[in-house]
C-alpha cells in the first residue's frame, strides 16, 4: 500500500474502530487485500473526499477521523445526510453501480481524516474472493439505506420525536459511554446540521433540542451533545435496542 502522507500503520487504527463497523467485520484477509491495493490519503477538516456529481468510483476506507455526507439543495445550501467515522466505508455505492456520485463527503472535526483510497475494480475484486465479507458490505449498505428511509418515514412525526430518533441513532453509531445511562455523541454538529438531519429548520430544531434539554434528557456542550438518559430518549423515539 502506498503511503500518501506519513500516516501510522493502518493496523494501529483497528482497535479504535467500533465493533459494528464494516471494516471490523469483513475479516483480516479482505481488509489486508484492500490495504495492499489502496493508497493512504489524509484530509484536513473541510477538505472533500468525494464531490457530488463527480464521474468517479473510488472507494475510501475510513481508517480514522470523521466525515459528513452532504447533498446540495435547490436553494444553494447543503443538507447533512449522515455522519461516518473510522471503521466505515464511503463511496461504495458508485463502485457497485458505476453511477455518478450522489453526495459530497467532507472531512470534519479537529483530527485529520485518514483514509485508504481504492479503485473500484480492485475493491470489488478483493471482495469477490470472500462471500461472507460480501454479505457484510451488503448489510452495511442496506443499513445505511434503511436509516435514510426511516428519516423520510419519520417526517410526519413531531419534530421532537424526529430529533429523538436521530439522537438515538447517533448514540448507537457514535456514542461514548459516560455513565450507566449517559453518552456523549462524539461528532461535532451545528444546530443547522442537526435540523437538516431531522428535516426541520434551524429554529425548529433549536426549540426541539431545548425541550429535550429542559426535560433533562440531553445537554448540548459546544457542538457536541451529551445524552443524559438514553432509555427515556428511546421511549420518545419509539425505538428499542442497545448502544
Amino acid at each position: 500500500m502506498a503511503n500518501g502522507g506519513g500516516a501510522r500503520d493502518p493496523a494501529e487504527f483497528r482497535a479504535e474502530w467500533p465493533e459494528h463497523g464494516v471494516l471490523a467485520r469483513v475479516g483480516e484477509s479482505v481488509l489486508d487485500g484492500w490495504l495492499r491495493a489502496g493508497e493512504v490519503k489524509i484530509f484536513g477538516s473541510g477538505e472533500r473526499l468525494i464531490e457530488e456529481g463527480a464521474d468517479e468510483s473510488d472507494v475510501f476506507l475510513l481508517l480514522a477521523g470523521c466525515v459528513k455526507v452532504v447533498a446540495r439543495l435547490g436553494n444553494g445550501g447543503e443538507a447533512l445526510l449522515a455522519v461516518r467515522v473510522g471503521g466505515d466505508l464511503v463511496g461504495e455505492l458508485a463502485a457497485f453501480d458505476g453511477e455518478r456520485r450522489s453526495a459530497t463527503v467532507v472531512a470534519c472535526g479537529n483530527d485529520s481524516v485518514v483514509t485508504c483510497r481504492i479503485a473500484a475494480r480492485e475493491f470489488l475484486d478483493v471482495l469477490s474472493q470472500d462471500h461472507a465479507a460480501g454479505r457484510t458490505v451488503t448489510r452495511s449498505i442496506t443499513a445505511k439505506l434503511r436509516a435514510s428511509t426511516r428519516r423520510r418515514v419519520d417526517l410526519p412525526e413531531a419534530v421532537d420525536v424526529r430529533l429523538a430518533n436521530v439522537l438515538v441513532e447517533l448514540v448507537e453509531d457514535h456514542g461514548h459511554r459516560l455513565s450507566e445511562h449517559g453518552y456523549v455523541i462524539k461528532v461535532d454538529l451545528t444546530q443547522l446540521e442537526l435540523g437538516t438531519l431531522v428535516g426541520a429548520s434551524k429554529r425548529t430544531a433549536q426549540r426541539a433540542l431545548r425541550k429535550l434539554r429542559n426535560s433533562g434528557l440531553v445537554e448540548p456542550e459546544g457542538r457536541r451533545i451529551v445524552v443524559r438518559d438514553l432509555a427515556a430518549l428511546r421511549a420518545i423515539s419509539r425505538r428499542s435496542g442497545s448502544a
